[in-house]
C-alpha cells in the first residue's frame, strides 16, 4: 500500500473562512515543518485548523473535532489506523506528519472552546439566560477511612458505646506506664515513637484513652476510642508511620472472654460479610490477660499466602506468606491496669480491643498497599 497524503478537498471549502491570524503565531512555522517534510499534508492541515478557528459556536466546534479526530469516524483516526500495511519508509514520514497534525488540531480545539466558552460567560454577565444549561456544584465525600470510622462508630452504637476523646500528644505515663509498661519492658520496643518536648510523645495507640476515663468515671463503662496514632515504623505495603485506630473498652461485674468474643464476632460479621473466615489465637499484650489477636482470611490473595501477577506467582505482599491478616488485638484488662485508675479487680472486670481502620479497609475492599491511604490520588478515592 502507498502513502496518500490527505488531501484539503476531503474537508469542506467553507472551513478557509477562519483568519489565519486567530491560529496563533506558530501557524506559519507547522505549515512550514509540514512541506519540509515532503509528504503534502500541510494543505490539509491549514484548512482543518481554520475550520476549527472558524467554528461559530460549541456544537459546530465539536461536530468539526469529531470529524477530524473522532474515534470511530475521524479522518485523521482512521488514517493512522492504516499505518501498519505501509512500507517501514513511509510509516516514518507519515506516521509523523499525523501525528504532528492531530497534536496540533487537538491544542486548537482545545483553545477555541475555551474561547467560547469565555464568550458565552461574558454574555450572560451581562444578565440571566435561561437557554444555558445549569451547572451542578462539586461536591465531595468522606475519604474511605472517615466512611469505616462512621460505621464502626454506628455499629458500636448499636451495641452501647459512647465516644471517648483522648490526646494525640500525650504523656509517657499514660501512654506506657499506667498500661502496665514498665521502664525497661520488653514490649515498649514494639513502639518506636515520636518523642516531644517535656517527656511528652506521639500517642503510640489509643489504649492511653482507657486510663483517663477509668480515671474521670466509675463502672459500668463501654467506650469506644477513635483517633490517629504515630509509631516510628518501616513502611512497606501493610505498615505506616502514621495510622488510624479504634480502641473499645468494656468494664463492669462479671464481665468475661466470653463477652469479648461474641462482640468480636458480630464485629466481624457486621463489617467483612457473614461469611468472613476469622480465628481467634492467643498473644501478648501488656495491658490485658489472657490476650488475643482476631486474624481473617486475607483479602488480596484468599487465604492462600501467595498471588499471581501475569506468569508471575509470588508472595503475597500483606500478610507475608501467611494467609491470615491480623485485625485486631484484644483481651482482658489485666488488673495491673485496673488498680492503677483506682478499680478493684476483684470487684470488676473489663474487656478491651483495638483495630487499625486501615487494615479494616484493606480486609473489606482487598486494598493492596497501605500508602494510597495518605497519597490523595483522586483514582483511587473515587472508588469508595
Amino acid at each position: 500500500m502507498t502513502a496518500t497524503p490527505l488531501a484539503k478537498d476531503d474537508l469542506p471549502a467553507d472551513w478557509d473562512q477562519g483568519d489565519p491570524e486567530t491560529l496563533g503565531a506558530e501557524h506559519a512555522s507547522r505549515l512550514a515543518e509540514l512541506e519540509a517534510g515532503g509528504s503534502g499534508w500541510a494543505g490539509f492541515y491549514e484548512r482543518a485548523a481554520r475550520g476549527l478557528a472558524a467554528a461559530p459556536d460549541l456544537a459546530a466546534l465539536k461536530e468539526r473535532h469529531t470529524r477530524l479526530l473522532g474515534r470511530e469516524r475521524g479522518i485523521v483516526t482512521g488514517r493512522l489506523a492504516t499505518l501498519g500495511d505501509l512500507t517501514a519508509a513511509e510509516r516514518k514520514t507519515t506516521g509523523r506528519a499525523l501525528n504532528l497534525i492531530k497534536r496540533w488540531l487537538t491544542e486548537l480545539e482545545g483553545e477555541r472552546r475555551g474561547a467560547l466558552e469565555r464568550a458565552l460567560e461574558a454574555r450572560s454577565a451581562s444578565g440571566f439566560d435561561v437557554t444555558l444549561p445549569g451547572r451542578r456544584p462539586w461536591i465531595g465525600h468522606r475519604h474511605v477511612l472517615g466512611q469505616i470510622q462512621d460505621e464502626l462508630l454506628d455499629l458500636f452504637h448499636g451495641l452501647g458505646y459512647s465516644v471517648y476523646s483522648s490526646p494525640e500528644v500525650e504523656e509517657e505515663a499514660y501512654n506506657f506506664a499506667k498500661l502496665n509498661f514498665p521502664p525497661d519492658h520488653p514490649a515498649r520496643d514494639a513502639h518506636d515513637t515520636y518523642w516531644v518536648e517535656g517527656g511528652h510523645l506521639l500517642r503510640t495507640h489509643t489504649s492511653p484513652g482507657w486510663v483517663r476515663a477509668m480515671e474521670e468515671l466509675r463502672p459500668p463503662l463501654k467506650l469506644v476510642f477513635p483517633g490517629r496514632v504515630y509509631r516510628a515504623e518501616q513502611v512497606d505495603a501493610s505498615h505506616m508511620d502514621q495510622f488510624h485506630q479504634i480502641d473499645g473498652l468494656c468494664v463492669d461485674r462479671d464481665v468475661s472472654m466470653a463477652d469479648l468474643k461474641g462482640t468480636l464476632n458480630m464485629f466481624a460479621r457486621s463489617i467483612l460479610g457473614r461469611e468472613v473466615k476469622t480465628r481467634l489465637i492467643p498473644i501478648y499484650f501488656p495491658f490485658v490477660e489472657p490476650g488475643a489477636q482476631l486474624d481473617v482470611a486475607c483479602a488480596i490473595c484468599d487465604g492462600t499466602g501467595r498471588i499471581t501477577e501475569g506468569a508471575t506467582a509470588g508472595r503475597c505482599p500483606v500478610c507475608k506468606g501467611a494467609g491470615w491478616s491480623e485485625l485486631l488485638g484484644a483481651g482482658m484488662v489485666h488488673p495491673h491496669v485496673l488498680r492503677a485508675v483506682g478499680y478493684d479487680p476483684e470487684q470488676v472486670t473489663g474487656f478491651a480491643f483495638g483495630m487499625g481502620l486501615e487494615r479494616i479497609a484493606m480486609a473489606r475492599h482487598g486494598i493492596p498497599e497501605i500508602r494510597l491511604f495518605l497519597e490523595n490520588d483522586l483514582r483511587f478515592l473515587e472508588q469508595f
